[in-house]
């Protein structure tokens, strides 16, 4: 046995189920911790909206492959934001209908907890000012908000815009302090105070009293971060 096969055997694997509306339900412990990280809970969630835009043609592709050619599970390499995995798609017979089962092999050296690589990580953060460019550190950031195709960036000291993209924030903040909570937020939860329960909805409450919200898709997240 040649030493990929053999390190391919031995990788970790996670599993999906999806039903034949791809919608995810059912998952492993290991799919979970990769995935939920960035995309939020995957339970019930259409599978497509767990990927990163820029892998959503290749997941597609390889429903579409195996649904035409059920006796033979379609495999590619793939890329999500905490690297690069090979990904397997086989069709699947179930009580209620077809569906399709996922298995991802990821490399050794793959980050499970969805963290990006340590050269990739952001210390500083460019943010635009009469000067021309200024650098803050990340920990003086608490809670980032998405505006076109730019970033907002709040701070004990007021707003700034940064020219980075919401999604390489998501990416290349540091997962340990940093949270995504809505589409629109990102939160360091080291300047989180308080939690407002109301009526279904959720909101953070940072350092200064401002007030984020978090989206429902995004509550049991919170909860598992914060040990509610």
């Amino acid at each position: 046995m040649s030493s990929f096969e053999y390190r391919l055997q031995r990788s970790p694997v996670g599993v999906l189920q999806v039903d034949s509306d791809r919608t995810v339900v059912a998952a492993n412990p290991l799919a979970r911790r990769l995935l939920e990280p960035v995309a939020g809970p995957i339970l019930g969630r259409e599978l497509l909206s767990i990927h990163p835009e820029a892998a959503r043609a290749k997941v597609q592709w390889m429903l579409d492959a195996a649904s035409a050619r059920p006796d033979e599970p379609v495999g590619m390499a793939m890329t999500l934001p905490m690297g690069a995995l090979i990904s397997r798609v086989t069709t699947l017979e179930t009580v209620n209908g077809p569906g399709w089962c996922l298995v991802f092999h990821l490399p050794e050296n793959f980050g499970q907890s969805g963290a990006p690589a340590s050269d990739d990580v952001l210390v500083k953060l460019p943010v635009g000012s009469r000067a021309g460019v200024t650098l803050i550190d990340v920990a003086s950031v608490m809670y980032l908000e998405a505006e076109g195709h730019y970033t907002r960036v709040h701070t004990a000291d007021g707003q700034r815009f940064c020219q980075l993209s919401f999604a390489e924030l998501v990416r290349r903040l540091d997962p340990a302090g940093f949270l995504r909570v809505h589409r629109s937020y990102i939160v360091n939860l080291r300047h989180a105070e308080a939690i407002e329960r109301g009526d279904g909805h959720w909101a953070i409450i940072m350092t200064g009293r401002a007030r984020v919200p978090v989206s429902r898709a995004r509550v049991e997240l919170v909860r598992r971060r914060l040990a509610l």
